[in-house]
């Protein structure tokens, strides 16, 4: 699936629309420095989960990340796993990660 990803800097949302319906992931800028971006929530519509919307979503925010030089603190339990599971990043997290524990997203 093609998806069209949009990038709201000012409100911290990596976003997609399909069919009506608005998939996200949001994260808070820290200004430390290193750049942290806590990436607090993903959200994928019901009728659109398992379609791999959350992962296209995760790569194109980690890629953005990458590109700028911040790091990642993944504080929603949905991007926790993700990083677990893809050991490539582990350099653009921030140092004090513990991918062993679930994460809990935050709902604003």
């Amino acid at each position: 699936m093609e998806l069209s990803i949009e990038h709201d800097e000012a409100k911290g949302i990596f976003s997609c629309t399909i069919n009506g319906m608005t998939n996200s992931v949001h994260y808070e800028r820290r200004d430390t420095d290193p750049v942290i971006l806590d990436l607090y929530r993903t959200f994928v519509h019901p009728e659109m989960r398992g379609k791999g919307i959350a992962e296209s979503l995760l790569k194109n925010f980690t890629e953005y990340a990458i590109s700028q030089g911040f790091t990642i603190k993944p504080s929603c339990s949905f991007a926790v796993i993700y990083y677990r599971r893809r050991r490539e990043y582990a350099q653009v997290l921030a140092k004090d990660v513990d991918l062993k524990n679930g994460g809990s997203c935050r709902l604003n």
